[in-house]
């Protein structure tokens, strides 16, 4: 299965206030399963753990089925492994920095990160118990991207629209299912629908045992990869 899939909602993030006791947290590990609905109705899985460490910069997928594998991101690169050797490196837009691990730790997912981007607030309506905010890239924007819109309802991250600079919305994000983890809360299930040339495509992600600040396992948080 490409593996991009399973990366999707973690990279397409660009760029509330919890427990005082968050911001000293560093570090995320979780079970993680992703289920994916292909076109012809079938479903595909991927199960296996996630680490990321906020002072390494890594993220760390060691994939356990359908076939062992393991995935390092480390700046704008993903290096893939098999069987303890290096398969293969392909190119990443987005740096584990910009990924919702670290905003979790970084006190930064209620707004998606937005609030220290280049991104500005356009404008902030209130639907019932929601509170929606529509952010504007900056002028001149070449990337991808064009507006992004929060909701997010009793300071929780809800929902992320996004659009490209032509207006179309290309991706949804739904995020449900919060628990709280040593003062920390965490969304535990993500639904993500992306739009491409009229097709809707479905993906679940899944965290389960999700523990905040581990001591120790220090060789996986901080997996050591060697250069091609």
């Amino acid at each position: 299965m490409p593996m991009y899939r399973l990366f999707f909602v973690t990279y397409f993030a660009i760029l509330c206030i919890w427990n005082v006791q968050a911001q000293n947290s560093f570090r995320f590990k979780a079970d993680i399963t992703t289920k994916i609905k292909n076109t012809d109705g079938t479903f595909q899985y991927t199960k296996g753990s996630a680490y990321y460490d906020r002072n390494a910069k890594k993220i760390i997928y060691n994939i356990t089925f359908p076939q062992k594998e393991i995935y390092v991101s480390i700046d704008t690169l993903v290096y893939k492994y098999v069987n303890n050797k290096q398969e293969s490196v392909m190119g990443n837009a987005l740096k584990p920095e910009f990924s919702i691990y670290h905003f979790i730790l970084n006190n930064d997912i209620s707004d998606f990160g937005l609030k220290k981007s280049s991104f500005s607030v356009g404008n902030i309506e209130k639907a019932d118990d929601l509170i929606i905010t529509k952010w504007i890239p900056p002028a001149g924007n070449n990337s991808f991207f064009g507006n992004i819109i929060v909701s997010t309802k009793s300071k929780r991250l809800n929902s992320v629209l996004i659009y490209n600079p032509e207006g179309v919305l290309v991706n949804r994000q739904i995020y449900k299912k919060y628990k709280s983890v040593n003062g920390v809360e965490i969304p535990t299930e993500i639904l993500t629908i992306t739009y491409f040339g009229g097709v809707k495509k479905y993906q679940i992600v899944e965290f389960r045992n999700v523990v905040i600040n581990e001591a120790g396992n220090d060789l996986m948080y901080n997996f050591n990869v060697s250069k091609i």
